[in-house]
């Protein structure tokens, strides 16, 4: 399963929509047919006498599949979201922070601000893919260029009070880089999926009460394509660091400037 849903969020956005809207109107449609032949016309009298509450149990599983959906599509995008802004913060931090030390005569100085570009190129080169794996996890080359950058820092203390805004300029770019792996470690719940599948699947043996024909089909299949789209766009977004609509790595670099 793992497997598969790694394959699939290697592909473009837009192929995983359609995927996930055509395979969900067909996966729809064959349930339907089903329940239909096999537990709707067998007891078609029954089902009769008890139409209204017939719609209203299918009624209350779409809205609150519709409802959860809602909710887990807001979660990822407020994600998404603040894991870009937060990058873009880094970014801005990283520049900043080479500006102090340039501004720094200490040959130590030099000497940190070539282990900070090292450290944002090895971020963009190597960390950048392990935060989009299956399993997100920080770079170790990328930790020991900043616990040598680190190092090089606390030796600039020729002067306390700008030493001091060096360390906790350093100390805030640590907790960017912190935060960024919690971002990408921070994904929907799978009891969540569990859940929305079970609701979905109830909706969809209700479909088997109407009649399948051409104009029946037709309107099951768009009604579930569409809350397959929105499966799919919580999938895509769900993964800040992986895919097309991910979060790009090259603001850290052009935030310094040129060799």
């Amino acid at each position: 399963m793992t497997d598969a849903l790694d394959l699939i969020l290697g592909l473009p956005d837009g192929l995983i929509l359609l995927i996930g809207a055509t395979a969900m109107a067909a996966l729809a449609l064959v349930v339907a047919l089903a329940a239909r032949r096999w537990w709707f016309l067998p007891r078609l009298e029954r089902f009769d006498a008890h139409a209204k509450l017939a719609e209203l149990v299918h009624s209350s599983l779409l809205a609150f599949s519709v409802f959860v959906l809602a909710l887990a599509l807001t979660d990822v995008r407020a994600n998404l979201s603040r894991a870009d802004d937060a990058v873009s913060r880094e970014a801005s931090l990283i520049g900043r922070f080479d500006r102090d030390l340039a501004a720094r005569p200490e040959p130590e100085a030099a000497a940190a601000r070539r282990q900070l570009r090292d450290y944002a190129e090895l971020v963009v080169t190597d960390e950048w893919p392990q935060l989009s794996a299956a399993v997100p996890t920080l770079s170790p080359k990328a930790g020991a260029h900043f616990a040598a950058l680190s190092d090089s820092v606390r030796k600039l203390d020729g002067q306390t009070a700008s030493a001091s805004g060096l360390r906790s300029t350093l100390d805030r770019l640590e907790d960017f880089r912190q935060g960024r792996l919690e971002t990408a470690t921070r994904s929907v719940p799978r009891i969540f999926w569990w859940m929305i599948a079970t609701f979905l699947l109830g909706a969809m043996v209700m479909n088997g009460r109407y009649e399948l024909n051409g104009l029946g089909a037709s309107l099951v299949a768009i009604h579930m394509a569409a809350i397959g789209l929105v499966l799919a766009l919580i999938l895509v977004l769900d993964e800040p660091f992986r895919g097309e609509t991910s979060i790009q790595p090259t603001v850290l670099i052009t935030a310094l400037p040129p060799r």
